[in-house]
């Protein structure tokens, strides 16, 4: 992979608004694999970012209208699209989905709200079998599951919101980071909602084997909580000034990673941990942030696979579309 030059560097840094500190960490001397995926899982009407979880790209669309709109589908690691699920109710005038992910056996689990004839609305969580047919739904009564993730013992984690009382900013009472059965319903909440000044439509969450992991850029709060444990740690964890979060993945214990862009520039970073003050810094991944035209810079975090990161390069001739199986080394 090209890099920038030593002189180079800090004024990539400057131009995306961020000190010059880096993170020692590097990428091996070529990439482990490089897939080029249809355009539909990234780009549509109402596409969202897709994220790489269990060992599937997951893309949906946000807003449904009509029973036969395939609006969960996922992708292999050939770049094949292996599943796709119609998340629909019955009853429904629309259907709005918030999040996806996979199983590791490659059934859908979606959070989402459904709206109905009446104008009523719902939020929910559905599991499809391996047909993409719904066959487990939890209905999440006062929360909305706008981030989603299962844990290894298959029951689910949500960090999401509440919602506004009227037309107001301020938020209904409850908590925000949920825990998830789908015989058993809601098992547990964490994380009182007004500790969280906006709709996490846009923070990230992963299960990893043994705990759950959640960022917040509006909260400016990064959240670890074991599955066998009592409550969250919450660090204090500001995005870097200017940048806008789109893209997380999780390679291991405290090996956090985030994408962050705005404009022109781009960037992958690395969490740096500080268990005294309770506090967290986003620190540049050396070689792979500046403008999307400097070689070596990652313009998309889709996700990790095992150990391995999976994004996109803004060198690639293919564009976004190109996924690049990257291994992060520590020096």
């Amino acid at each position: 992979m090209l890099k920038p030059s030593k002189l180079a560097m800090p004024i990539l840094l400057l131009g995306l608004g961020i000190l010059s500190t880096t993170l020692t960490v590097s990428f091996g001397a070529q990439d482990a694999k490089r897939v080029v995926f249809d355009k539909g899982a990234f780009f549509g009407t109402s596409t969202p970012l897709p994220k790489w979880d269990n060992g599937y790209l997951i893309s949906w669309e946000v807003e449904t209208f009509q029973a036969s709109t395939r609006n969960v589908r996922l992708y292999d690691s050939s770049g094949n699209q292996v599943r796709a699920a119609s998340i629909w109710f019955p009853d429904a005038a629309r259907v709005l989905v918030y999040s996806a992910t996979a199983t590791p056996d490659g059934r859908i689990i979606a959070g989402g709200s459904a709206k109905k004839q009446d104008g009523t609305a719902a939020g929910f969580i559905v599991r499809t079998d391996l047909g993409g047919e719904i066959t487990d739904v939890i209905h999440t009564k006062g929360f909305g599951p706008l981030n989603v993730c299962e844990a290894p013992d298959g029951t689910v984690w949500s960090f999401g919101g509440t919602g506004f009382e009227g037309r107001s900013s301020q938020p209904k009472p409850g908590d925000t980071l949920r825990h998830f059965d789908f015989d058993k319903g809601e098992m547990a909440s964490y994380l009182a909602r007004s500790s969280f000044p906006k709709t996490e439509i846009q923070a990230g969450i992963r299960c990893s084997a043994d705990e759950v992991i959640a960022y917040s850029p509006n909260a400016k709060a990064y959240i670890e909580m074991k599955y066998g444990g009592d409550a969250p740690q919450v660090f204090r964890a500001d995005p870097p000034p200017g940048l806008r979060f789109t893209g997380f993945a999780v390679t291991g214990p405290r090996k956090i990673y985030a994408h962050f862009s705005k404009g022109g520039n781009s960037g992958l970073f690395q969490l740096s941990f500080n268990d005294a003050s309770k506090t967290a810094e986003w620190l540049p991944v050396t070689g792979t942030a500046g403008a999307y035209t400097t070689p070596g810079v990652i313009v998309g975090l889709w996700g990790a696979d095992g150990d391995q990161l999976i994004v996109s390069r803004g060198e690639d001739p293919t564009g976004t579309t190109a996924l690049h199986w990257i291994s992060p080394l520590d020096r």
